[in-house]
């Protein structure tokens, strides 16, 4: 099963995530495909670039599934290749719409933070957990969304509902599902009317920032015991979602 799936329609390249499994976490193997598939929609002439996830959730976050076979350095490597996808995506010289869906979390929540529009459904949510390992991913282009704000959704670590996200700037619609296409086709019309090179140029305004993201994200998890870090976070994790199933009446584990 691919791991993207990806098509096109007029101006509109579009990529969807495909581990429903696992809700589209963030593998290594899926954070290669995604870039594959962005560089490809930049080469295709694409005017409008739309990423979305098949299952569940949009994206889950840092895929943990292989945390035992990890260690610091293979870790730090799979952040910094992430960085690098949420950049791809951030200055890409085209128009990038992230349409969200369920809980999204971690890296996933950062990829929507990425795209220029966010267009979430109802009872969707976005939390940025990574803090609590020692990532400083994403943070800057989360303040330049959301202002003083993301210090609060940092530290405090609550889910942030869509209701919430949208009065913040978080995302910027709810709509429906089933309203997305319309949306994006009334996107298509807009951004048709701009001069494709004077587009690229807003795009990619504040590219210069791009490395000193890289460097933040780096010195962050450089402390040794990065994996140790993120062990205790996966369990504590764990932990949480056990006390809260049966509080919410949620049968499963």
């Amino acid at each position: 099963m691919a791991l993207v799936e990806t098509w096109r329609n007029g101006a509109v390249a579009g990529i969807r995530m495909n581990r429903p499994d696992r809700a589209n976490a963030l593998s290594a193997e899926l954070v290669e495909a995604l870039l594959t598939a962005i560089n490809e929609a930049i080469d295709s002439g694409a005017r409008i670039l739309v990423l979305s996830g098949n299952g569940a959730t949009f994206c889950g976050g840092f895929d943990l599934s292989t945390l035992e076979q990890e260690n610091d350095a293979s870790l730090m490597y799979r952040f910094l290749r992430i960085e690098l996808l949420l950049q791809a995506l951030y200055y890409a010289p085209l128009y990038t719409v992230a349409l969200v869906h369920g809980a999204v979390s971690g890296a996933g929540a950062d990829l929507a933070a990425a795209c220029s529009r966010r267009i979430a459904a109802p009872r969707s949510s976005l939390r940025f957990p990574g803090i609590r390992f020692g990532a400083v991913l994403g943070t800057r282009r989360l303040m330049a969304l959301v202002g003083a704000k993301a210090r609060a959704i940092l530290l405090e670590q609550e889910r942030v509902d869509a209701e919430e996200a949208l009065r913040i700037n978080l995302i910027d619609r709810i709509a429906q599902q089933d309203e997305w296409d319309a949306i994006v086709e009334s996107l298509e019309c807009s951004i048709a009317a701009v001069p494709t090179e004077s587009a690229s140029q807003v795009m990619q305004l504040d590219i210069a920032h791009g490395d000193r993201d890289l460097g933040l994200l780096a010195r962050s998890i450089a402390e040794p015991g990065l994996k140790q870090r993120m062990q205790e976070y996966w369990l504590a994790m764990k932990a949480e979602r056990a006390e809260r199933l049966p509080r919410e009446g949620i049968v499963g584990s």
